[in-house]
């Protein structure tokens, strides 16, 4: 399970970043699809709830920091699709609260995101929200866990520059925690995720129209979005 998700992480990097030249390469007006790629630092928190009838439930949570990288297609009428990966380290675990030491520090999570967005703003500050697939692996000391389900994202665009942009997201989601080696033995009733990342997007295809900072100098252009 290891292997598969590292070389279908591997793959999708190298997948979007061809697919990126290619696209943007044909965008040659305003009016065709180009991609975008924006990537920076995120933070989960991911619950797993085992229910009990004669004692309190079995809580188990997870902190993960990590990195995250998104390829969004522009251009599409209405929404903005988008694909993102990010990978994280397990560093906290706690059952009910109490510390849970690893036996192995060589663990990792992988987690995908397929959805779309909706955009508005004004000026320099922009909103935005959307609905996608969620999917999930984080290997352990006990076992490979995959949980897959449904994610709500919403997030806000400062705009630096022409070309820089701010990005700052939250996701949640709520999944099917019991599709590992776990589903046997350990199945949980209630598995959910938060996620939070800021980033950074550079583009000389989108521009932005008004930025904060622009040089007082800057000749007029006129914007290629």
């Amino acid at each position: 399970m290891k292997k598969i998700v590292l070389f279908v992480t591997l793959f999708f990097i190298l997948f979007v970043s061809s697919a990126s030249a290619e696209i943007n390469e044909r965008a040659v007006n305003a009016d065709n699809p180009y991609l975008t790629l924006n990537y920076g630092a995120s933070a989960s928190w991911l619950t797993r709830i085992i229910e009990q009838n004669e004692r309190s439930n079995f809580v188990l949570r997870d902190f993960l920091p990590g990195l995250y990288f998104t390829a969004e297609l522009q251009n599409i009428k209405f929404v903005t699709p988008e694909i993102r990966l990010t990978a994280f380290y397990p560093l906290i675990s706690t059952f009910n609260y109490v510390p849970q030491l690893s036996k192995t520090p060589l663990h990792f999570g992988a987690d995908f995101f397929a959805g779309a967005r909706i955009e508005t703003g004004w000026n320099v500050f922009r909103m935005n929200t959307g609905l996608g697939l969620h999917m999930f692996f984080m290997s352990a000391d006990r076992w490979n866990y995959l949980n897959m389900g449904v994610a709500a994202v919403a997030g806000i665009e400062l705009a630096f520059s022409y070309g820089w942009s701010l990005l700052i997201d939250g996701f949640a989601s709520i999944d099917n925690g019991n599709l590992g080696t776990n589903r046997q033995m350990e199945p949980f009733d209630i598995t959910y995720q938060y996620q939070t990342s800021i980033g950074v997007r550079y583009s000389a295809k989108k521009r932005n129209d008004t930025a904060l900072f622009i040089p007082k100098d800057s000749p007029q252009i006129i914007l290629d979005r």
